[in-house]
This record gives structure tokens, sequence and C-alpha cells, in this order.
């Protein structure tokens, strides 16, 4: 019976142990991206891209990043951002270089969460959007400004504006849907069609080009996007042309 009684005591022990000094979770700390922006040693800017300069595209991309115990950049993966945006922000971040977290004295792996911003020189960032490059990308840098050319003879007159497509959207009146591609369909390919669009003066799609997407979707996404019509789009009351990217989604239902 005292034997029992002793045993009872160690095992009640050893639970005790066991609950004051648990095991040591293997998977990546939590640790905030202010905490963890005091850390970095090495930033790579990222790259404005071209395509999303050109049709005046700005936005956040947001990250979630695994670091090392030696405080590389281990993985990545997009929280959200524009698809136009987010590419250039992942390459950049993953070269970025920290100094290990330290938890009682020793490294660990964590995990924190990066933001980007995507400013264009010229351009105020959105209000309480704090980010990486707060003051835009300098004129001249990659992601700097591009004026729109004047019509001649009218100094400071655009002859043709960037819009958004948030933007240009709201003055549709005329939108024809593509046609799902035979071939897509049997092969369940479904996806995202990025174009730049010149909207002329009197609201027809004047030209397009392809920016991104599959080969078999884009063809008649460029298609039906040519037959759409747009209410004209007024600068200081005159219509003007612009330029707009457009997207259009390809998606089956099951």
């Amino acid at each position: 019976m005292k034997w029992h009684f002793a045993a009872s005591l160690i095992l009640i022990s050893l639970l005790a142990l066991a609950w004051a000094f648990p095991q040591e979770s293997t998977s990546p700390r939590d640790v905030s991206s202010a905490q963890m922006a005091d850390q970095i040693v090495k930033k790579i800017a990222p790259v404005y891209p071209a395509e999303a300069r050109r049709a005046r595209i700005q936005g956040t991309v947001v990250l979630k990043v695994e670091i090392s115990k030696s405080g590389d950049v281990e993985q990545i993966q997009l929280v959200s951002g524009h698809p136009m945006l987010a590419p250039a922000a992942i390459d950049s971040v993953k070269q970025w270089k920290y100094k290990p977290y330290l938890l009682n004295g020793e490294p660990i792996d964590v995990e924190t969460r990066v933001t980007v911003n995507f400013t264009l020189a010229g351009t105020p960032p959105a209000e309480g959007v704090a980010g990486d490059m707060p003051g835009g990308i300098p004129a001249g840098e990659p992601g700097g400004i591009i004026d729109a050319p004047a019509v001649a003879g009218q100094a400071g007159v655009p002859q043709r504006v960037p819009v958004s497509q948030g933007v240009m959207s709201g003055l549709i009146t005329s939108k024809v849907p593509p046609k799902y591609p035979a071939d897509a369909k049997q092969q369940r390919i479904q996806g995202v069609v990025w174009m730049k669009a010149i909207i002329d003066k009197e609201g027809n799609v004047a030209d397009i080009q392809l920016v991104s997407g599959h080969a078999l979707l884009a063809p008649p996404a460029m298609e039906a996007v040519k037959q759409w019509k747009y209410r004209p789009y007024l600068l200081n009351g005159m219509p003007i042309e612009v330029e707009t990217p457009i997207q259009v989604n390809f998606t089956l239902v099951n």
C-alpha cells in the first residue's frame, strides 16, 4: 500500500514538472511586423513593374514571411495585393536579411508579416497606410512617375490620361462577356487575363494589349473587350482619351 502511495507521489511530481517545463514547440514563433522591422540588416527595394507603372497601378502587398534562426527568409506566402505588384514584392523580400531573433538568448525561427507599398512619385500614400516606402519612389528611379504627353500648342493639357480600372468600370455602358473556349473547359483551365486598353474620346476601345493570361483564355478575352462601350471620360468637362487596365476572369462552375 505504501509502495502504491509513493509511486503516486512520484507520478504527480513528474506531471507537475512537465507542466512547468513544457517541450519547446517546433513551429515558428509569431512576431509582430514592428518588432521584425528593427531586426532588418539588408532590405532590397522592389522594382516597380513597368506595366503597373504605365497603368498607374499603386497599392499595398502584404506577405506572410517565415525567417530562419540565421535571419534568412525561408518561405513567403502572399496574403493580399494586386497581381501586377505581388511578384515584384515577393522577389525583393526573398533577398532581405534579418538579425537572428533571440528567445532566452537562443535564436529561433519566426513568422511575421511584411507590408510593401507601391506608390508612384508625386502621389501621396493612402491615409492611414504605413509602409516601407511611405514617400513614394523618387522620379527617375524604377517606379518614378511618367508624365502624360501634352497636345501640341496646348501646354499642360494631356493627350491621354491613365485611369484606374475601378473608375472606368463605372463608365461601362455595354459589356460583352467572353466566350469560354471549349478546349479550356475540357482541360479545366481557369484564370485571369489582364489587358491594357486605350479608350478614345467617344468611349470606344481603340486599342488593346495583352499584359498576362493563359494562351487559351487571352484571345476570347481580348475579342470581348474590343466590343465594350464606355461613356466618355471627362477632364475639366471635356472628353479625353484614357489608358486603363482591364481584368477578365474565367471561372468554371462545378
